[in-house]
């Protein structure tokens, strides 16, 4: 935070004791702070609110009338600065979000309005507080009601990357319409009011996201969850191993890695314990330290030995299992072509690997994945479309009652309900919704650049009879034969 940003804010207004009141307030807790900050130890110790200039606190003499605020924070216990500031106005209008601590806002109308505050970090933890603005009516004031067209927002979100080491910083973009406010949660404890906020993740885990859309003048929000949506893993070093001879198995914590000479670049930082084996020489093994962005080399000479080692750990293939939306990207893994997504690569030599998928009209994606001895790795990759402008683009909110349902756009698969399909192009296109035991949704919509639509499938169930509805039904059958039966036979009885 800049220790002038205030009195710059202010200074956009008039108002002389406003001006020297925050400006006060600013500096004054500038010079207490301490100069050193701990990271993402906590949210801001406090907040101020100051009015300043404006008057509409006052008895206005007429509306509208134009009120500044300034809304400065100190920073966390151990030093960590307030970088961003939010104000909701408490009057239906789309809040303040910024890196400033000071703003002014127009009132139209007469009244109580409840104003919210807050102050975050870098790190995106959050000081909120409330105040209740009156502001009194003027003489011979006639009230505006104001007047809110009917919103319905719908909330959504992409993210990128959504996987890697820690930190991670992961920039989010709403994809959601109908709303001015918002209100996401990063599953780390981190909240923001941005619309499109970039987050840092310092601690390695799989978290959930989830935004909330808001209208601020009719009040309707919807949300939107993205379950296990980030992955963080343990900050990476390189590991450069090599042996004489060379064609050495290597185990980095029991944990096939490749042969020798190699170089390894997901070791986590940390201690680690490295086992080198080769048929007619002694195991080579020894503990090592891998430290953030400081490379490690470890060169072992064999030494040929009498007997076998016995206590070598058994080394076994690895796989990859592939998919793609759409499917049918091309699959190319270590420059070699492999098949077509979906598919599954079987057979490969523990370690890393890269893996190319490539589709017509999508941009390559690239990623190196780390098999390990008799593991599985999974690939999931979600493919960009070349060259793709929002502005000629619009996008498709796909709901289904019950979710879980299928998803297929011009018979490509687009994933799995709820789900919010970016990139289409403009025009009409074949939507199906599918679902087992449930009747399929097929049907036209038209996808218009630069809006969002929405696709809402109630999806009708397959009633199919079971054995035992079968029995009970050939039972009652059975039963009414033998009624009529029966009353033929008395009807019979008595004409005789």
């Amino acid at each position: 935070m800049n220790r002038w940003s205030a009195c710059g804010a202010e200074a956009r207004v008039t108002g002389l004791r406003g001006i020297i009141a925050g400006c006060a307030i600013v500096m004054v807790l500038w010079f207490i702070l301490p100069v050193t900050a701990a990271i993402c130890d906590g949210p801001p110790a406090s907040q101020s609110f100051v009015l300043f200039s404006g008057g509409c606190d006052r008895s206005p003499y007429g509306l509208p009338c134009t009120q500044g605020f300034i809304i400065p924070a100190i920073p966390s216990p151990g030093g960590d600065f307030p970088t961003q500031y939010y104000l909701d106005f408490g009057d239906g209008s789309q809040p303040y979000y910024g890196t400033v601590d000071g703003v002014t806002h127009t009132y139209t109308s007469s009244g109580f309005f409840t104003l919210k505050y807050m102050a975050g970090t870098q790190c995106d933890l959050w000081h909120q507080g409330t105040y209740g603005l009156v502001i009194p009516a003027p003489e011979n004031y006639t009230p505006v009601t104001p007047v809110c067209e009917p919103a319905h927002p719908s909330a959504g979100f992409t993210g990128t990357p959504t996987s890697g080491f820690a930190p991670l910083t992961v920039q989010f973009t709403s994809t959601s319409s109908g709303g001015d406010a918002y209100a996401w949660k990063f599953g780390d404890g981190g909240t923001s009011p941005a619309e499109n906020p970039v987050h840092t993740y310092m601690t390695p885990g799989t978290y959930s996201v989830s935004l909330q859309a808001r209208d601020s003048c009719t009040g309707s929000v919807n949300r939107a969850d993205k379950l296990s949506f980030v992955t963080v893993t343990a900050t990476a070093g390189t590991l450069a191993v090599s042996s004489t001879p060379p064609d050495a198995i290597v185990f980095v914590d029991n944990i096939v890695k490749g042969i020798t000479p190699v170089t390894l670049t997901d070791t986590s930082v940390g201690s680690h314990t490295l086992l080198l084996t080769k048929p007619g020489y002694d195991d080579y093994t020894r503990n090592f330290i891998i430290e953030p962005f400081t490379p490690a080399t470890i060169g072992a000479t064999l030494t040929k030995s009498v007997t076998e080692p016995t206590t070598r750990p058994s080394l076994s293939y690895g796989s990859i299992a592939i998919t793609s939306i759409p499917s049918g990207a091309i699959v190319n893994l270590d420059g070699e072509q492999t098949g077509a997504a979906p598919t599954v690569i079987p057979d490969l030599l523990p370690g890393n690997h890269k893996v190319t998928l490539s589709l017509a009209g999508y941009d390559d994606w690239n990623q190196v994945v780390s098999v390990g001895s008799g593991q599985t790795a999974a690939i999931n990759a979600i493919l960009v479309v070349t060259g793709e402008n929002p502005a000629s683009t619009g996008s498709l909110a796909v709901t289904s009652d019950p979710p879980g349902a299928e998803i297929y756009i011009d018979d490509g698969f687009k994933g799995v309900s709820p789900l919010t399909i970016s990139g289409l192009s403009a025009g009409t296109h074949i939507i199906s919704v599918k679902l087992q035991d449930y009747t399929d949704n097929t049907t036209n919509v038209t996808i218009t650049a630069g809006q969002a639509g929405k696709f809402p499938a109630v999806l009708q169930k397959v009633h199919t009879l079971s054995a035992m509805d079968i029995i009970l039904a050939a039972g009652v059958v059975l039963m009414i034969v033998m009624i009529a039966v029966v009353v033929m036979f008395r009807q019979d009885t008595k004409k005789k």
